[in-house]
């Protein structure tokens, strides 16, 4: 009798480790659809259609991590798809109507700030699976933190972009606050982590990060134009000039910064001259440059 209820149980946990383990396989393999549907939505040129699309996606990842929490593509897939989102539309939205509608501007301004953060939590999940000691110094001080760094390689690339993108973004949208002043050196190490590990991730990502990082700030708080210089003009060339969006940052953070009108108008009339399939992949990042390139170019008598 005892045998035979061993055997039950033996068999029984058996049985649910082989579910379970079906389950993660099921989860993997829509897991690589889900990346061809990530890729199909960076293909779409039509703003008003990706904007409405995007969040049932989103949440249809988050339900996958639901039946597979470990899984690390599609944790970087939810870092990268709320922090896109919060860039392309909330943040957008929060710009376009600063000046106008500064209480609808507020609103837009939290939802971005609010999927930043969860942008950057999908992302560190990634990180503290990989390194307990980087987990585990998160809440210490900025020498354990930096010592933790030692354990991740190139192939953390991934990870720690999508974490410093997340976090950065909401720091440049909390500047005033004592809490996004005081994260900004462990942010900003991360950054320069996968700018020395990979300079053109994700289109020149890091070097795109830096040009609005060191551009968007004062000088007591790290602003340096000429390193912003560098890093656009860095930008630009790893990307032949077909990733859109860096000229209008480049516009919007140094141009403006630095008054030079004519770079200003340069870079924004090649953004709004460039033919809408440049860079096919990219499509909706090339109608969201020249978007905010119109914005910007509406806006140059305030801006000079």
């Amino acid at each position: 009798m005892y045998r035979l209820l061993i055997l039950l149980v033996l068999g029984g946990a058996a049985w649910i480790s082989q579910g379970c383990s079906m389950k993660s396989v099921a989860v993997g393999m829509t897991a690589d659809i889900m990346m061809d549907g990530q890729a199909a939505m960076e293909e779409e040129q039509d703003l008003e259609f990706a904007e409405s699309s995007m969040p049932a996606s989103i949440k249809m990842i988050e339900g996958l991590l639901k039946a597979d929490p470990g899984n690390q593509d599609l944790l970087i897939l939810m870092a990268k798809s709320y922090g896109g989102y919060a860039f392309a539309f909330m943040e957008d939205r929060y710009e376009a109507l600063q000046e106008d509608s500064p209480q609808k501007a507020k609103h837009f301004k939290q939802k971005a700030e609010r999927f930043y953060s969860r942008g950057k939590k999908y992302a560190l999940q990634v990180l503290k699976y990989q390194n307990w000691n980087f987990k585990e110094s998160l809440s210490k001080d900025f020498q354990t933190f930096e010592k933790s760094l030692e354990g991740f390689s190139e192939s953390d690339a991934p990870a720690l972009f999508w974490t410093a993108y997340n976090w950065g973004n909401w720091i440049n949208l909390n500047l005033h606050s004592p809490e996004a002043i005081a994260d900004a050196p462990k942010m900003e190490k991360l950054m320069s982590l996968v700018l020395q590990m990979n300079e053109s991730f994700y289109f020149a990502g890091p070097h795109l990060f830096y040009g609005a990082y060191y551009g968007g700030r004062p000088p007591m708080l790290g602003g340096n134009l000429e390193k912003s210089k560098a890093h656009f003009e860095k930008a630009l060339q790893l990307t032949d000039r077909k990733f859109l969006i860096t000229h209008v940052l480049y516009a919007q953070y140094y141009a403006v910064q630095k008054q030079d009108q004519i770079l200003f108008q340069k870079l924004l009339k090649e953004v709004l001259d460039a033919p809408d399939d440049i860079f096919p992949e990219q499509g909706m990042v090339t109608q969201l440059a020249k978007q905010k390139a119109r914005r910007l170019s509406a806006r140059q008598g305030a801006l000079f």
